[in-house]
């Protein structure tokens, strides 16, 4: 099959917008461990414990409106450090960027099937001190996971 010189560049295009993404993500992906380091022990020792200090009647509102701030600035970091993990393990393919990409897929998981369904209920039912605690013990996991994808990713720098 004949590509058109018009459908060929179109693509050479794309593929080098990614490639400049992907290159400059791996120019940063220090920074971005260390923001999900920093962003992460910030709740694990300030956000959550303070949950448990909140007035019940006021807790629900306030969580909901946390749970929407937070987001923007986690969301993005978390996945451009997934974006930047897996890129590197393809290219680079080092047994450190494998372990990072573990450590990634580690706290994503304990994000997304436990973290996140706590916060849904807790959204939705209000303050309950267990699943608060449960939260904050999920979340050291996470912090752990998190921390150990810093200190490879600088030592690898």
């Amino acid at each position: 099959m004949i590509e058109s010189s018009d459908h060929r560049e179109k693509t050479n295009g794309t593929r080098s917008k990614m490639i400049f993404f992907l290159e400059t993500i791996h120019e940063h992906a220090l920074a971005i461990d260390f923001a999900m380091f920093v962003v992460i022990w910030i709740v694990q020792v300030i956000v959550y414990p303070s949950f448990l200090f909140l007035e019940p009647k006021s807790f629900q509102e306030w969580h909901t409106c946390y749970c929407g701030r937070i987001s923007y600035f986690v969301l993005p970091l978390m996945i451009m450090q997934v974006l930047e993990t897996v890129s590197s393990c393809f290219f680079v393919g080092t047994e450190s960027e494998w372990f990072r990409l573990a450590g990634v897929l580690l706290a994503w998981m304990v994000t997304f099937l436990h973290s996140a369904p706590l916060h849904k209920k807790l959204s939705l039912n209000g303050k309950v001190d267990g699943d608060i605690k449960s939260l904050l013990r999920g979340n050291l996991l996470r912090s752990i996971a998190w921390t150990l994808v810093f200190f490879v990713s600088f030592w690898n720098y």
